[in-house]
């Protein structure tokens, strides 16, 4: 075997040039030791590293490499056999791979994993999972699909492109560099926390497929690398603070807001404490006075207990308004009324009046969902989701989706009030369209996260089903009318922005902030405040069911709140938690 170590003391100028002209992978890190495969026997196995039971081998070969005579190639001629080669190696916490690859041909992919243990799991595995598929796309499995991290292309046939793969210490995600530039994250296999990194292992694509034909060169293995990459730079994210956490589900929150409280302020939180069940219902309650170093659980002030869920708003008078996130169908009206709960607090959420008024709609509804959390009262046809934006005149807006009578996919609508959020009337539909895609997973506009943003304009984030693009609608009309609903695209390659329960906020210092959810949750921000254009999705915690909610804190700074799994996660979270990060918004 023939090995390099690139050392830690290389002049910074050389290093900039170095990686300027694409001659490593990425940043210049710690020790990485670099195999070259000059002196492994070609045809054979490198040394050290093995053959997987039932696949084919890869093995050392003389036909070309990247800057000498040999390299390890991937072949897969067969439709029954993966090419596989795994490499074990101490475990440790976090690691970077890098390497050189050279797709001779590539009509399916080719596989790159680091190998380790989950926490809390038996049995070593993928811990992260990437693949570059047959258009130069990089994507990552987090074990239920696949999520692009870079665009098609990134990779191309028959050139040597350097990869550069880096997990930091606390292993909770994979920043990946192409040509030294970074590209974008990937989360840990299962979006689980990890124990340790064992190694790394290539393959081809799968079986039935074939044909895929990869060199590989310089492969360098080493260290955590801490240094947080280039693309990162909007956001400084804090470690979390657990909020609650419980034997039975706590998750999914949902419900933020701030208000005063003596001389300083408190953080009032929401978050469900049932199954994702649209039959079952109760909500937990907690508050901070030191903006999230501390938490106290506060059943007693939660104004509505019994919810399956509901949504906070501080309004400008300083009432905070708390809406029911469901509604509940109004017996004799024709299927053009539903109940709507709220309450309402004077007093900085100390205590609460409740109360019931109704949301009306033009056309019939048909019920959300044949299962109703209130026996004897089925569900209206929408639900009601994320914070009320008011305007000066007292006017509140309220995003919900569902089913109007004949819809066969969700309908995303606005809702307009007048009264203090107890009447509700539809301004709009802003979003329907059942043919919009073929996606198996297609489930229609719903989830919008609505905004007044910089411009004066609102504007609405929308999920269309789980791992599938978002999408953006604005109105300049105050919810009367609304653009047609495009793509959410973000970052320098314009990739689209995936996939749900998006979140979202202007801040007072003027950036608008995205929180978007599966896999794991993303931030990103628009910096003039208008939502036109996108930086990168960034990192702010894989390890969770992807629900969750931002709450500006600042001119420049908010909370973000999530959970440790829900109770359809696998393995199911023990505890259940929810915590909370203080994340800085960089400008």
């Amino acid at each position: 075997m023939s090995r390099t170590t690139r050392p830690l003391n290389l002049l910074l100028a050389f290093v900039l040039a170095v990686a300027a002209a694409g001659l490593i992978a990425g940043p210049a890190t710690a020790a990485v030791t670099v195999r070259t495969y000059e002196t492994d026997p070609v045809g054979q196995v490198p040394s050290g590293c093995s053959t997987p039971s039932g696949a084919a081998s890869a093995v050392v070969s003389s036909t070309r490499g990247r800057a000498s005579a040999r390299s390890l190639r991937v072949d897969d001629p067969s439709t029954t056999t993966i090419t596989k080669i795994a490499c074990p190696r101490p475990a440790q916490q976090g690691a970077e791979l890098s390497f050189y690859a050279y797709p001779a041909a590539l009509p399916n992919g080719f596989m790159v994993d680091l190998l380790g243990h989950q926490k809390n799991v038996t049995g070593e595995q993928p811990v992260f999972h990437l693949v570059v598929d047959g258009n130069g796309r990089i994507r990552w499995y987090d074990a239920a699909n696949w999520t692009q991290v870079a665009p098609a292309g990134t990779v191309p046939l028959t050139k040597w492109t350097a990869i550069d793969i880096q997990v930091p210490a606390d292993m909770s995600a994979a920043h990946v560099y192409v040509g030294g530039r970074y590209v974008g994250d990937a989360g840990p296999v299962g979006v689980r926390a990890l124990a340790d990194i064992t190694g790394y292992q290539f393959s081809s694509d799968g079986t039935p497929t074939s044909g895929d034909d990869v060199y590989l060169d310089d492969v360098g293995y080493g260290p955590a690398v801490n240094t947080p990459p280039p693309g990162s730079a909007p956001f400084t994210v804090a470690p979390p603070v657990t909020v609650d956490q419980s034997t039975t589900p706590v998750q999914m929150p949902n419900a933020a807001v701030i208000v005063p409280h003596g001389t300083g302020r408190r953080v009032l939180l929401a978050y469900p404490a049932h199954t994702d069940s649209s039959a079952t219902n109760g909500t937990r309650f907690a508050y901070s006075d030191d903006m999230g170093t501390t938490w106290v659980a506060d059943q007693a002030a939660n104004p509505m207990p019994d919810a399956a869920s509901y949504n906070l708003t501080r309004l400008r008078n300083g009432d905070v308004l708390a809406v029911s996130y469901h509604t509940y169908m109004v017996a004799g009206s024709g299927d053009l009324k539903a109940e709507v709960d709220s309450s309402v607090s004077h007093d900085g959420g100390a205590t609460w009046t409740t109360r019931t008024g109704m949301m009306t709609t033009p056309t019939a509804m048909r019920t959300i969902s044949s299962v109703t959390d209130r026996p004897g009262s089925p569900l209206g046809g929408f639900v009601l989701v994320h914070p009320v934006v008011e305007d000066p005149d007292g006017t509140l807006y309220q995003s919900g989706y569902g089913y109007y009578a004949d819809d066969t996919k969700y309908r995303q609508i606005v809702l307009r009030s007048t009264d203090g959020g107890l009447n509700w009337t539809v301004a709009a539909t802003v979003a329907v369209n059942p043919n919009l895609t073929t996606a198996a997973g297609y489930e229609g506009f719903c989830e919008g996260a609505l905004e007044r943003v910089a411009d004066g304009s609102l504007l609405i984030v929308m999920r269309i089903g789980s791992y599938l693009p978002m999408y953006v609608s604005r109105s300049t009309d105050d919810g009367r009318t609304w653009s047609a609903a495009t793509q959410l695209v973000a970052g320098p390659d314009k990739q689209s922005v995936v996939s749900v329960y998006p979140s979202l906020s202007l801040l007072p210092g003027g950036p608008l902030v995205l929180m978007v959810g599966r896999p794991g949750l993303a931030l990103l921000t628009s910096p003039d405040g208008s939502g036109r254009t996108w930086t990168r999705p960034v990192e702010a915690d894989y390890q969770n069911s992807a629900n969750g909610v931002l709450l500006p804190t600042g001119a420049n700074t908010m909370m973000v709140f999530g959970d440790r799994g829900a109770n359809w996660s696998h393995p199911t979270p023990d505890p259940y938690s929810v915590w909370s990060r203080v994340v800085t918004v960089n400008r």
